[in-house]
């Protein structure tokens, strides 16, 4: 097994830091796995510092608190491994868990903790929106994607920070690397893990601003990395209407308005697909250059 290194990102989790990276260590220790874990303190105004320092874990503190993503950019930067694994600091996630993840690291270039539970799944609201964002996400990247921005992952380093320009700096990181990977075609793999409840402060997710920056990072990698598909959906919602325009100008006795419709709509549909072409074009020898 190659040395590992743990990056826990944490803000105001001086209750339960302790337990979290002792629970890791130990764990590391039982499999016999060389290791570091770094602790990036992201401005706390509790003992959150202190407490990772006693355990001996390497801490890095943020004169500013700066976000969940900002925290895990500074500790997989400092990092000295090429292999890393990142965990909350809640205690959501096991211990134990990671284990589930190790047997696919040399064959994958990332592993992502899947969550489990009622706790993970929670109201019928959050499973309604998780199950749109999810049918979005499956559309950008091709892929069955069961969980996009779960906490507990590892990954290659050096894959990874090939995409620093595109990290985002909130809770909205693990969503974006996982976009990114899956569309320049690296490798993931989802693997089923048990998901607790949080036992350290409030949960810091604002589901409106997060919810909202989610779709901004869709629609940003969208237009990115596979621009046709952003212009697509237009394209074919301007064909249907063409095609209804179609029909409605043969059986309705108002031929003029019908049949003007159906010409601009299908011109539309044709514009959609030129500009997504184009873009596609674009993309492709930027990235050849």
């Amino acid at each position: 097994m190659r040395p590992i290194s743990v990056v826990i990102p944490a803000y105001n989790e001086s209750r339960h830091i302790t337990a979290v990276i002792e629970s890791v260590a130990g764990f590391m220790k039982k499999e016999k796995i060389e290791h570091e874990i770094i602790v990036v303190d992201d401005f706390s105004s509790d003992d959150t510092v202190q407490s990772a320092r006693r355990t001996g874990a390497t801490v890095i503190s943020h004169p500013i608190n700066r976000g969940y993503g900002a925290a895990l950019t500074t500790g997989i930067k400092k990092s000295k491994y090429g292999e890393i694994l990142i965990m909350d600091a809640d205690g959501t996630y096991p211990a134990s868990e990671i284990g589930k993840l190790l047997p696919y690291i040399d064959d994958f270039d990332m592993v992502v903790g899947a969550r489990q539970g009622k706790h993970y799944h929670g109201s019928w609201m959050k499973r309604f929106s998780r199950a749109v964002f999810y049918v979005l996400i499956s559309y950008v990247t091709g892929d069955h994607v069961p969980d996009a921005n779960s906490g507990l992952r590892i990954f290659k380093k050096d894959v990874v920070m090939q995409f620093e320009d595109d990290f985002c700096s909130g809770f909205s990181f693990t969503t974006t690397i996982t976009l990114v990977l899956l569309c320049n075609k690296y490798m993931l793999k989802f693997v089923p893990v048990d998901y607790h409840p949080r036992v350290g402060s409030k949960s810091k997710v604002r589901y409106f601003r997060d919810t909202a920056r989610v779709f901004q990072i869709l629609l940003q990698t969208i237009s990115y990395y596979i621009p046709l598909k952003a212009f697509l959906p237009f394209a074919i919602m301007s064909i249907f209407l063409s095609l209804i325009f179609t029909i409605l100008y043969f059986v309705k006795a108002d031929t003029v308005f019908y049949g003007l419709s159906a010409v601009i709509t299908f011109l539309s549909s044709m514009a959609f697909l030129g500009l997504g072409l184009i873009a596609y074009s674009i993309i492709r020898g930027k990235k050849n250059i």
